[in-house]
């Protein structure tokens, strides 16, 4: 495991029956870095977060993290993650404040200071039950008991679920803030490609049947074109990543230099769902 390496995956195979999810996946996760884990719903994001924590053994290879198996991981190990997994479960019946007061004891470097930063966020009521809290209300209580534990690796499985537009750019903007303060290294899951530009250094594109894209956004952008066509222009298959068919036209994703088309400027969102299908 190389010096800096906070999670290395090494020939990672992993299938559910005969529907393979990773095929030989290599991947690392170095100190101090934000780790993008992409791809649409089902193709194996929160499988792997799965493999990491140990709920699920590699079928081959190896997964390291701090440099031991992830299913075997020493309790030293895992006081250094905090893990958010999608659908998370939160105590309804709990105040603001006790949920605060029930999780501090077991965490050694618990930070109380940090908890209240993220709930200051919303201008709620230290002494509002969960229960009466908006559903991205809760998940922001839910991520301030996360940063608040002060571990090593913070794994966010989907944290935007439930938080609106406003509030979703608070919080990337706090993360942003909190990890270049604090040299946290972060693995993360979003639907949301918007809020990863300028806050992910590397991703990985997961897409059904195992395969998987790695780099960096700027890179992806730089080498992933979209190109306008007729709808009668014809294409060797591996010139072509995808073709969407519209009314009067075809648009064209490719890793190559496609001459005679018009190349159409797109961001990341636009690429990221012509790379892995809209539908």
């Amino acid at each position: 495991m190389g010096k800096n390496s906070i999670i290395e995956i090494s020939n990672l195979h992993y299938a559910y029956g005969k529907k393979p999810i990773y095929e030989g996946l290599n991947l690392c996760i170095e100190k101090g870095s934000v780790y993008g884990v992409l791809g649409k719903n089902g193709v194996g994001k929160s499988t792997l977060i799965n493999i990491l924590m140990g709920y699920l053994v590699p079928q081959k290879g190896k997964c390291l993290i701090f440099g031991e198996d992830s299913h075997h991981l020493s309790n030293e190990a895992k006081a250094k993650i905090a893990l958010l997994h999608e659908g998370f479960i939160s105590f309804d019946y709990l105040s603001i404040e006790y949920i605060e007061r029930f999780f501090a004891p077991f965490y050694p470097n618990w930070d109380r200071a940090v908890f209240y930063d993220l709930v200051d966020l919303m201008g709620l009521d230290y002494a509002q039950k969960l229960s009466t809290l908006s559903f991205g209300q809760k998940s922001q209580v839910v991520l301030g008991t996360l940063f608040a534990q002060n571990a090593e690796l913070l794994i966010l499985d989907d944290y935007s679920m439930g938080l609106d537009a406003g509030y979703r750019c608070l919080f990337i903007d706090y993360l942003k803030a909190y990890i270049a303060k604090n040299e946290k290294t972060v693995l993360i899951t979003s639907h949301v490609m918007s809020d990863l530009v300028g806050l992910i250094d590397k991703m990985a594109i997961v897409q059904k049947g195992g395969s998987v894209y790695q780099g960096t956004i700027q890179g992806f952008c730089e080498q992933f074109k979209c190109y306008e066509a007729p709808l009668d222009g014809i294409f060797k298959r591996d010139w072509v990543h995808r073709i969407e068919k519209h009314l009067d036209k075809q648009i064209v994703y490719s890793f190559q230099e496609l001459e005679g088309l018009k190349e159409l400027s797109c961001d990341f969102e636009a690429k990221f769902l012509g790379f892995v299908g809209k539908y």
